[in-house]
Parts: structure tokens; C-alpha cells; sequence
């Protein structure tokens, strides 16, 4: 499928039916998310696929977002990885000599997590909030490019998350993402036209 129809297919969908979604779907769909790009290539997430849990996790919800999670066949809760300098060690372990040059390995053994160590919590926060973005808006174009409808939550008490999908608390909650079919024709938000969103100099 070409990009600009990709997109212009994706819409946020938000009333499922009771068709289930094949695990090897979901799978297919996270293994293409995560050739996102991430800082450093530091690829600091974690996908929960959520469906025992799933009517649990909707009690977490705010709002309309609630009775979505309870429909949704499946909800991909996304975290980020708050000890990045496990993470870049941890690639480098995994990725080994087969796959890195000896420089490459220092990189993530040594020299970037000596940079981490300078971020503020701040720094550290935005960092996080930015791969989540960028894995998640590769993951649900990867679903809809399988024909499978998709939205992303923000609006859920993230400070119970990891407790109720027994999660370790180094990893931090971002997002919910519904998963499904629905029978509803979805029509396009609107958009600013181009010219005016873009300034010269």
C-alpha cells in the first residue's frame, strides 16, 4: 500500500465488534512498529499485549475511553524504558559481535550511558515521550496496512498500570492502544490546508 493512501486510511477507531484479532497480526504489527527510528536507536519501548486483562485495564480509563478498552478485542498498553543505560547495554549485549562493530559495542557499553547520566528528569522525560510517539504512530499504521482499526489513549491512571499488568516499575506507562475491527465507514478529520502550517524565511 503506498504511504499517502496508508494514511489517509488510518482514522481513529473507536467502537470495535466482537470479531477477534489473530495474535500473529498483532505480532506482525509490533515487529513493524519497531523499526521506527528512536534516539540513538535507543529503542526504549516495551509492548503489554492486553486481552485476559483487558475489561481490567478499561477500569483504568477516563471517560468514553473506558467503554472503548471494554469493546476492543485487544489493548497494547506501550511503556518506555526509565533505565536507559540498561537499555543501550542491553542492545549491545543482545546485538553482540555478529552484529556490531567493536566501536558500535563501546558506544552503548560506555559512551552512551555516560550521556545519560547527564539528563535531568526532565530531559530524561521528553526523551521517552518522543519514542513513544514515533513507535506509536509506526504501530498503527502497521495495523491499519493489515486492515485492522486502531486508537491511541492517553487518558488512563497511569500510576496503577504497571501494578495491574505486573509490570516492572523501571518501565513507564504512555500509552493504550485499542485494537479491532469495526463495521463503521470512518471519515477523515479535518486538517489545516499546508500553506497553513508552513512558515519561509
Amino acid at each position: 500500500m503506498k504511504f499517502l493512501e496508508l494514511n489517509k486510511k488510518r482514522h481513529a477507531t473507536k467502537h470495535f465488534t466482537d470479531r477477534a484479532v489473530d495474535p500473529k497480526d498483532v505480532r506482525t504489527a509490533i515487529e513493524i512498529a519497531t523499526l521506527a527510528p528512536s534516539a540513538h536507536n535507543s529503542q526504549p519501548w516495551k509492548f503489554v499485549v492486553v486481552r485476559q486483562k483487558n475489561q481490567d485495564l478499561a477500569e483504568l480509563a477516563y471517560g468514553s475511553n473506558r467503554e472503548q478498552i471494554q469493546q476492543a478485542p485487544v489493548t497494547i498498553a506501550l511503556f518506555t524504558d526509565t533505565d536507559l543505560v540498561k537499555r543501550s547495554r542491553k542492545i549491545a549485549r543482545i546485538a553482540g559481535v555478529k552484529n556490531m562493530s567493536e566501536e558500535l559495542l563501546q558506544y552503548y557499553m560506555q559512551n552512551l550511558p555516560a550521556e545519560y547520566g547527564h539528563y535531568s528528569e526532565q530531559e530524561k522525560s521528553d526523551y521517552l515521550a518522543l519514542n513513544a510517539g514515533l513507535v506509536a504512530m509506526n504501530l498503527v499504521l502497521a495495523l491499519t496496512d493489515q486492515g485492522i482499526g486502531s486508537n491511541i489513549i492517553l487518558g488512563f491512571d497511569k500510576t496503577k498500570a504497571n501494578q495491574l499488568l505486573e509490570i516492572d516499575a523501571r518501565f513507564r506507562p504512555e500509552l493504550l492502544i485499542t485494537v479491532g475491527y469495526s463495521d463503521e465507514k470512518l471519515e477523515p478529520s479535518y486538517r489545516l490546508p499546508v500553506d497553513e502550517i508552513i512558515e519561509k524565511r
